[in-house]
């Protein structure tokens, strides 16, 4: 996940419009309730054999009081809908293992998410099942393609009777010598005796992030939240948010020595543990996003 800044001005602007269009989709699209998720931003590699197991969790602050009492900001005319039983989640949390089956082809074996309303116990909510394959490969700078789709089973308990959910949607990433975007466009869509939305809803995370030292990266992060893509609505009663991330990618020297050929004694097909950690926070820019999030991400492969 590095790369980039020779093009940067080239990349600069793609990141800007890539941003501007999906903050002007939102614009136009509809309204959401204010999302609760782990702002994960979904890499397009796929490396056959590989295992991942990943915890992202995020702690909110200043919900806004609509998620209580049913709107947001002060035109009735144009609220948000909101379950008038559902407390606001303070904190959230998921926890996915996954496996590449071949260099195109990766199924995340099951992604479990736990949220914690105010003033309840953590509940685990929901277990999702993904699988992406990868279209278009790079090495080193250049252009990244895939495609996800996934299937999210609701656990209801209590007042909380929430639909099944389905997402897909492309991944494209970006990179040139330190810097490196990544774009998650998804499609939603609710099934199941629960659903509660009309048609199609739109999610979207996108990232750019530059190569600060070695093992070190900083970026910033953006993610919105449309339910339904037939009722529009005004851009406060939408869910978006945006903010910077840092990142730490200890590796292991001797991997890369062995990838240099300067280790003779490297056992071929030998497995090898990598960690990866990013810590950020989110601003929320709208009166139906929380006034902040700070997001952690931990990721073990091998």
């Amino acid at each position: 996940m590095r790369h980039y800044l020779s093009a940067l001005r080239g990349i600069k602007y793609l990141a800007l419009t890539a941003a501007s269009t999906l903050a002007t989709a939102g614009l136009i699209l509809g309204n959401v309730r204010p999302a609760h998720a782990e702002f994960e931003i979904q890499e397009a590699t796929i490396e056959k054999g590989e295992v991942q197991v990943e915890y992202r969790g995020a702690v909110h602050w200043g919900v806004p009081k609509a998620d209580k009492e049913g709107g947001a900001g002060n035109n009735e005319s144009q609220a948000v809908d909101f379950d008038q039983e559902e407390a606001p989640v303070r904190q959230s949390n998921e926890l996915e293992l996954q496996y590449s089956v071949t260099d195109w082809w990766m199924v995340s074996l099951f992604t479990l998410g736990a949220d914690k309303p105010d003033g309840e116990d953590f509940n685990v909510d929901s277990i999702e099942f993904e699988t992406q394959f990868q279209l278009l490969k790079r090495h080193g700078d250049g252009i990244a393609l895939a495609v996800q789709g996934g299937y999210e089973k609701a656990i209801n308990h209590g007042r909380q009777q929430n639909a099944d959910g389905i997402a897909f949607g492309p991944i494209v990433e970006l990179a040139s010598k330190k810097v490196l975007i990544t774009l998650n466009p998804l499609f939603t869509d609710q099934v199941g005796p629960n659903r509660d939305t009309d048609g199609l809803g739109f999610e979207y995370g996108w990232r750019a992030e530059y190569d600060l030292a070695k093992h070190w990266g900083i970026g910033v992060e953006m993610f919105g939240e449309i339910d339904d893509l037939s009722h529009s609505g005004p851009w406060d009663a939408q869910n978006h948010s945006i903010g910077p991330t840092l990142f730490w990618n200890p590796g292991s020297d001797d991997e890369e020595e062995a990838k240099n050929g300067s280790d003779d004694d490297q056992v071929a097909g030998a497995p090898h543990m990598e960690l990866s950690f990013n810590v950020g926070v989110q601003f929320g820019l709208t009166d139906a996003t929380s006034d902040g999030a700070l997001k952690f991400q931990g990721e073990l492969s091998w």
